[in-house]
């Protein structure tokens, strides 16, 4: 195992990205828990204020990005200073793109529906730097030099042919973890590029806006998908990020367990024997005759 992580990590340099993706996932985990005991209100974490002013932990984010930006630009590529840069660029990126959302939205969604935002931009970004490792090698030797014009050329132009456009393209078509993937085989890139758009992407709204058969092909193909996906994607919105479920995913079975008194019959218990109290059939009567049924009754009744 060290043989492996010396040869593959440490002789091609990629042993700062490498500190920086450990640094991004541990970061991201601790403040989650840390986020989600707050919520509940429990342990001894609280938010963290300036008076009457709330720091966001994207204001440190920000900082370790910067600091840790400007050392990496700054000193040498072999020592202990360019390792501490990775640590502090990805300490930075988690604490800020764990509130991803709030800075979209420019206010507090970070438990709401509009939250979620962030759940993909930590996936998302997880994805490139754990893709981008396998690439970059920045102590490998370079090539031999090649002294034919037409070679410099070419190399570029196809560079940009087979790898960039594809993969600008799978972005436009709002595919972003498949873009993700391409850095690390540009494979991803063609397949993302070839197959439909997202419905709401870019490209789907300017090619497919006077199309109405592709966008209902498009909105199928991407419904299917999220069926697909859905359970690894619940565990990672209820269980890694602990997003709670809104209404409309309660299940009907809670909902039954969560009204047994307005089934039961309200606050007056039935009499032993199944006898209702004097005056309950007709008070029964009216509310079925003239009251359409809400809340757990509605979910017991019709299924809604």
């Amino acid at each position: 195992m060290l043989n492996w992580y010396l040869e593959t990590i440490v002789n091609p340099g990629r042993q700062p990205l490498f500190l920086a993706l450990v640094a991004f996932v541990a970061t991201f985990i601790l403040t989650r828990a840390i986020t989600r005991l707050i919520r509940s209100g429990k342990g001894p974490f609280g938010n963290v204020s300036a008076g009457d002013l709330h720091v966001h932990h994207m204001v440190p984010g920000v900082i370790c990005v910067l600091v840790g930006g400007m050392m990496a630009l700054s000193v040498p590529r072999h020592g202990l200073w360019i390792h501490l840069a990775g640590v502090l660029f990805g300490i930075g990126a988690a604490l800020v793109l764990d509130e991803f959302a709030m800075i979209l939205h420019l206010e507090d969604v970070y438990w709401q529906n509009e939250g979620r935002l962030s759940a993909d931009a930590v996936l998302i970004a997880m994805a490139v730097m754990g893709c981008t490792i396998w690439v970059v090698a920045p102590d490998n030797p370079p090539g031999p030099p090649e002294t034919d014009p037409w070679v410099r050329v070419v190399g570029p132009l196809m560079f940009a042919i087979l790898w960039i456009i594809p993969t600008a393209v799978t972005v436009l078509k709002g595919k972003l973890l498949t873009a993700a993937m391409a850095l690390w085989m540009p494979y991803f890139a063609w397949v993302g590029a070839w197959r439909l758009a997202k419905p709401n992407s870019p490209f789907a709204l300017f090619r497919y806006g006077g199309k109405p058969e592709k966008l209902a092909k498009a909105q199928a193909r991407y419904d299917r998908i999220q069926r697909r996906v859905k359970p690894m994607r619940d565990f990672w919105m209820y269980k890694v990020f602990g997003f709670s479920r809104t209404e409309d995913e309660v299940s009907p079975a809670a909902a039954v367990e969560g009204g047994p008194q307005a089934v039961e019959g309200g606050d007056q218990p039935a009499v032993d024997g199944g006898e209702a109290p004097a005056g309950a059939e007709v008070q029964a009567a009216a509310t079925d005759s003239s009251a359409v049924p809400t809340g757990p009754e509605r979910d017991v009744h019709t299924g809604a």
